[in-house]
């Protein structure tokens, strides 16, 4: 359904795709991936995530709210090698503990950055009407998705790489990733 979905986002032009899922566990146990599948190279989704951005699109996809759970991890697709996986930090930029923790299977740095996740306002889906606090990397990759589109926006010329590459360069801890909060996070004005 996640690949489907992103063909026709493909086909409709769109640039950008905030994905807040992550898949570890399925109704069928056969189905379910181990830590090793997060090689960014083996789940169906994190094949197709890949495959969005070698059509040009920049994925964001949560990093995954198991981080002080029994999965510990991100979550596929957080683990494709193209995409931007968002990590959570509080409004003081410390990491916050159920984000999901890098890096994939195959060494690569996850998540990427990371954005707000912990008491972030969001609209209330419920009545419709106002805002309250939620917590989630959920909240975090649309925020950062929010914010690749502004610097796309002023960088129309630049390819979704480029994109990427700048955000993760303009990172607070771009000389020093680690496992909680990849590269940190972005500084826009700087990427």
């Amino acid at each position: 359904n996640w690949a489907s979905a992103a063909e026709y986002a493909d086909s409709a032009g769109a640039d950008i795709i905030n994905s807040s899922l992550g898949y570890t566990e399925f109704d069928d146990p056969s189905q379910n991936h181990t830590y090793n599948d997060l090689d960014g190279n083996t789940t169906p989704i994190s094949i197709a995530a890949d495959i969005a951005a070698s059509k040009g699109m920049v994925v964001c996809n949560s990093a995954g709210n198991e981080g002080n759970g029994s999965w510990f991890h991100i979550s596929a697709p957080a683990d494709a090698d193209s995409i931007l996986a968002v990590g959570a930090v509080d409004s003081f930029g410390g990491y916050v503990q159920f984000s999901g923790k890098g890096p994939s299977a195959d060494g690569n740095v996850k998540p990427n950055v990371a954005a707000q996740g912990f008491q972030t306002y969001v609209a209330d889906p419920w009545t419709g009407v106002g805002v309250f606090p939620g917590n989630g990397t959920s909240f975090a990759s649309p925020l950062m998705a929010g914010m690749v589109a502004t610097l796309w926006q002023c960088h129309p010329n630049a390819t979704n790489m480029q994109i990427i590459n700048a955000i993760q360069q303009s990172a607070s801890q771009y000389s020093s990733p680690d496992s909680l909060m990849g590269y940190g996070i972005p500084d826009f004005p700087e990427a």
